[in-house]
């Protein structure tokens, strides 16, 4: 039996176009209209998420060029950690959070930083065991998601529809969301279960994190996880799993 313990139940009124709000170029001007189109069907409800993000959210303006970047950044290497940019305008040396994931070393020891900046990253994303010791740093989860749309069915099966997928141990997230955006299942249909997040590894920790779905949204899969000042939104036991996991000052959303 998994254990889990969830110290406090809240809830916040939202609207998830926020995340578009400060986004302009052709990929994300095409997914305001696509999503303008889906909104009647989404389970999101997103508008003043501020409560939890305002206080991580990086001090930075909103421009979308290169030069709203914090000064010096990103900063150098060391002997303990390794920063990976990402940015969906190309400031960075990625400009999708896998390919970042995937340059960073196998078993390595450091703490290997995949710095995202403001965006939707409409992408499925994997981080292997083999990849211990990330984490990943967003700009508010209101403003920096990775998205994707698998299903039960897309997928052939429900552990495999998580939009973002974490085997590594050590693994970290701040102030970022994790959504799936699969359509809400009509009463009778069968494999519409979309998770936005499993996270399998030990030893994790989510801090300031949006996990958004229409359906198992969160699945807490296994080893010893901690969540705080995080926003999860779903229905149908939309957090499940096998892991031993705490959570603290949560607003849980059905």
């Amino acid at each position: 039996m998994s254990a889990k313990a969830i110290s406090l139940y809240c809830c916040v009124p939202a609207a998830f176009l926020l995340f578009f709000a400060h986004l302009n170029n052709p990929t994300t001007s095409f997914l305001r209209a696509l999503l303008d189109l889906a909104t009647p069907l989404l389970p999101f409800n997103f508008l003043t998420v501020h409560y939890f993000s305002n206080y991580h959210r990086h001090r930075g303006s909103y421009d979308p060029l290169c030069d709203d970047f914090p000064p010096d950044f990103p900063p150098p290497n060391t002997a303990a950690t390794s920063i990976f940019c990402v940015d969906p305008n190309g400031c960075c040396d990625f400009t999708t959070v896998q390919s970042a994931v995937d340059a960073v070393p196998r078993s390595s020891q450091k703490r290997n930083v995949v710095w995202i900046n403001k965006g939707i990253y409409f992408e499925k994303v994997t981080v292997p065991a083999t990849k211990p010791n990330i984490t990943f740093q967003g700009q508010g989860f209101d403003l920096t998601a990775i998205m994707w749309n698998d299903t039960a069915n897309s997928s052939h099966g429900t552990f495999y529809s998580a939009s973002v997928s974490v085997f590594a141990a050590g693994f970290v997230a701040k102030n970022i969301s994790f959504i799936n955006v699969a359509p809400i299942p009509r009463p009778g249909d069968v494999g519409a279960q979309a998770v936005a997040l499993r996270i399998g590894g030990d030893q994790a920790a989510f801090w300031g994190c949006g996990f958004f779905g229409a359906q198992d949204t969160l699945h807490d899969d296994r080893g010893r996880h901690y969540f705080k000042e995080c926003f999860i939104q779903g229905s149908i036991d939309f957090i499940f799993g096998d892991a031993r996991s705490l959570y603290e000052i949560l607003c849980l959303q059905g």
